[in-house]
């Protein structure tokens, strides 16, 4: 169980942040909360950084809790923002969660602020898991892209149930002389045919001499190796042609 917790709390009465720090150390015993109620001080908190969760008083002298929201939604958008008030009213609470307010608990209500942190901490740390796991997977296209792009053979990705090529290389692009627009949507049948004597059914990584058909008629002799796989869940086949052409 996490016992760290970090708090930036926007709140001029020193008896209210102070309650607030008592309501969550009972929870998080090594809780650290940091007070500021001036704008300035707010400004440089977020800039430094470091925070888990940011707490706020919705009325603040010289400084509206709109504000507040905002500055932390520019400047620290990853961490989790509670309206902790005792002068918010309903309306204003779900104009402020559709701003990017996280919660808000009621000061005569304190009680609630413990499952409040709980379900906003635990959502912030979903949606971190959630970008690392985009990030991932971006980075991964990026390198399967650069691999397929520079394999010397021309490559295709075909679904392995319909026959449709979705994906392709720009050695294919060369061999065929069309584009990937051309390419991409066909069935595999219409670019490559096997040879004479060749099985129907190639078994994993086995090389068929097959011919490209290109689209102005020529027809390329290739030896094509077919590798099957599973992708998101789909079954795909990878057929990478060598051409054999003088």
């Amino acid at each position: 169980m996490k016992t760290v917790l970090n708090v930036l709390n926007l709140e001029d009465c020193v008896e209210d942040a102070e309650l607030n720090q008592v309501m969550l150390a009972a929870r998080w015993p090594l809780c650290q909360l940091r007070r500021v109620d001036r704008r300035e001080e707010y400004e440089a908190a977020l800039q430094e950084g470091g925070f888990d969760l940011i707490l706020s008083d919705y009325t603040m002298p010289g400084f509206g809790g709109n504000q507040a929201l905002a500055l932390a939604r520019t400047k620290r958008p990853e961490v989790p923002f509670l309206f902790v008030s005792g002068t918010i009213g309903e309306d204003t609470a779900i104009e402020a969660l559709k701003n990017g307010a996280t919660d808000y608990v009621l000061k005569h209500r304190l009680m609630r602020l413990i499952p409040a942190v709980d379900r906003a901490l635990r959502e912030a740390r979903e949606h971190a898991e959630l970008q690392r796991a985009e990030e991932f997977m971006r980075q991964s296209e990026h390198k399967y892209r650069e691999l397929f792009e520079c394999l010397g053979d021309a490559a295709f990705l075909v679904e392995e149930a319909s026959g449709k090529i979705i994906d392709t290389n720009r050695r294919a692009e060369v061999v065929l002389g069309c584009g990937r627009g051309d390419i991409l949507g066909r069935k595999q049948t219409q670019f490559l045919v096997l040879g004479e004597n060749q099985p129907h059914g190639a078994t994993q990584h086995e090389r068929l001499d097959c011919h490209l058909l290109r689209p102005d008629g020529i027809v390329v002799p290739v030896e094509m190796s077919p590798t099957r796989l599973t992708l998101h869940g789909h079954r795909l086949v990878l057929l990478l042609c060598h051409s054999t052409a003088d």
